[in-house]
């Protein structure tokens, strides 16, 4: 069971849910308390919940637009309603106004833990709340091939004529950086519709047996030679007995590089990143990537690998490269983290499985 997901208690003073709420947190869920309605509506406007169990014997009528205002924050919530039998007119209502599902107290703290669980397990691969149907992905595919298609045809033409001339030109031309910026804007755009095509496609892992420490070597050489390398400097730090295991090359390649160049943005010339390599004691291997940069805010730390997300407006590309490295390495069943603290760093850490049956 991932301890990501987040569980928003709301109540007052009843030992049920108090029970409940210590079972949860025994069981590794990331359990948030609040004894009101409204603040539990700003504990979910500023980090999204999974579930939220909600006691409605305290409930006002006039509280019920809470699971509207919910709804609207979050679609794909899970509401929980838990009530005594006498309130079971007031259980109706919540229902009708959106609440998923309810208890009846007392109720027994595995019950509860059985139906969270019991959602929970829905969640898609790719971390999503409901798993999306085949003609929703569909759809989205098709939409992201014909941006793809519509943006690359005219793209490839400016990014050749552009090369033509900077290979025509004298690096002293006073034109020469100028058209430079223009094409390195030019591949920054090719790159963002990669990424979307990439994140719109993302299919299962063909896996093969592979050794990670030869992929990082492939994919932190591939920086050399170029204005990323010399930004940051990368400090290699392998474990020579790693384990091969079973993955999808490519797919792990996209996630190292995707790392790597968040690590080279936060750290923009002014630091460096340690890559380290380590057989696990749970039967598995973990990369670590240590990176000295600017680190990232505490308050936006848990959205980093949501879809379309950036830490400030001045960071380049969708914000797709982490959530897709998060999708990939739950389809490899394992698991993707990030520590930070700000101006002081940020250790991304992936880990996977042992299994080359």
């Amino acid at each position: 069971m991932s301890i990501n997901h987040k569980i928003l208690a709301v109540f007052r003073e009843d030992e049920n849910m108090r029970a409940a709420v210590k079972l949860l947190e025994n069981k590794g869920y990331n359990v948030f308390t609040e004894t009101s309605v409204f603040q539990a509506i700003a504990t979910v406007a500023g980090s999204r919940m999974d579930v939220i169990i909600l006691d409605i014997d305290d409930l006002e009528l006039k509280e019920m637009e809470f699971f509207d205002v919910a709804r609207k924050i979050n679609p794909k919530l899970f509401i929980l309603i838990s009530f005594s039998y006498a309130n079971r007119e007031k259980a109706i209502k919540s229902l009708e106004r959106g609440a998923d599902c309810y208890i009846l107290k007392p109720f027994y703290i595995n019950e509860l833990l059985a139906i969270i669980r019991k959602f929970l397990d829905r969640i898609s691969h790719n971390g999503s709340i409901l798993k999306e149907s085949s003609e929703d992905r569909k759809s989205i595919e098709h939409l992201a091939l014909r941006v793809a298609h519509e943006i690359n045809n005219p793209l490839t033409t400016i990014s050749g004529q552009l090369q033509l001339r900077l290979s025509e030109m004298e690096s002293s031309n006073p034109n020469y950086h100028v058209y430079m910026t223009l094409e390195e804007e030019a591949q920054r755009i090719a790159e963002t519709v990669r990424g979307l095509v990439t994140y719109a496609q993302l299919r299962d892992p063909e896996k093969i047996l592979v050794n990670l420490n030869d992929i990082l070597k492939d994919v932190i050489y591939s920086f050399k030679d170029t204005r990323q390398e010399k930004e940051v400097r990368i400090i290699e730090s392998f474990d020579k007995d790693l384990p091969f295991i079973m993955a999808d090359k490519e797919q792990i390649i996209l996630v190292c590089k995707n790392i790597i160049n968040n690590s080279r943005r936060a750290i923009n010339g002014r630091g460096g990143l340690k890559v380290a390599t380590a057989k696990g004691m749970d039967n598995n291997v973990t990369v670590t990537f240590y990176d000295s940069g600017r680190g990232i805010p505490s308050n936006v730390i848990d959205k980093i690998f949501d879809p379309f997300f950036v830490v400030n407006e001045e960071e380049r590309g969708m914000g797709l490269g982490l959530c897709v490295s998060s999708d990939i390495i739950k389809r490899h069943g394992g698991t993707l983290t990030v520590k930070s603290q700000k101006e002081k760093g940020t250790i991304f850490q992936l880990t996977l499985p042992i299994d080359i049956v």
